[in-house]
């Protein structure tokens, strides 16, 4: 470390070198062209203004049309315009009017072949991941990427066709 009052510091720092090549990552590639939606419509229920325009920007420009609503009962006035249109409801599960499960419940009874994607960004009871697994919905935890979030939405989509 060098000091000069009135000047300020210069720390070095010293890393050890690695003298190794990269491992190539193994796994299955996806491209993100086969990701894409063919028209399919999606009911998003998300109640952060940001991630739900996130979402629904991505979920457009990979060919899919979104219905998009802030909480549980814009979700619920949105299908009962679009109903019979929604291939998913991707939802989140703490909404500020209601929980998204009691969300996803209603809708079921309407249309019980909608698929469901529930999201949290939450990692303890406030996720009630233990009730989303129990009733096999998809689930993804918050932040998710992109390539996950389409994967999982084409996944869905797939086994209703």
């Amino acid at each position: 470390m060098d000091s000069v009052p009135g000047q300020g510091s210069t720390f070095g720092i010293y890393l050890p070198a690695l003298f190794e090549t990269p491992k190539e990552v193994g796994g299955e590639t996806t491209s993100l062209s086969m990701l894409r939606g063919h028209g399919e419509c999606i009911l998003l229920v998300e109640d952060e203004d940001m991630v739900r325009s996130f979402t629904a920007l991505t979920l457009r420009k990979n060919g899919y049309i979104v219905f998009e609503a802030r909480n549980a009962q814009e979700g619920m006035e949105v299908f009962e315009k679009e109903g019979e249109k929604i291939h998913l409801v991707f939802s989140d599960v703490v909404l500020p009017d209601r929980e998204g499960l009691d969300l996803v419940d209603s809708l079921l009874c309407r249309n019980p072949a909608l698929k469901v994607l529930m999201c949290s960004g939450y990692i303890d009871q406030k996720s009630q991941l233990h009730f989303i697994q129990e009733k096999k919905y998809a689930f993804l935890q918050k932040p998710y990427s992109v390539p996950d979030m389409l994967r999982t939405v084409r996944t869905l989509i797939e086994k209703t066709k």
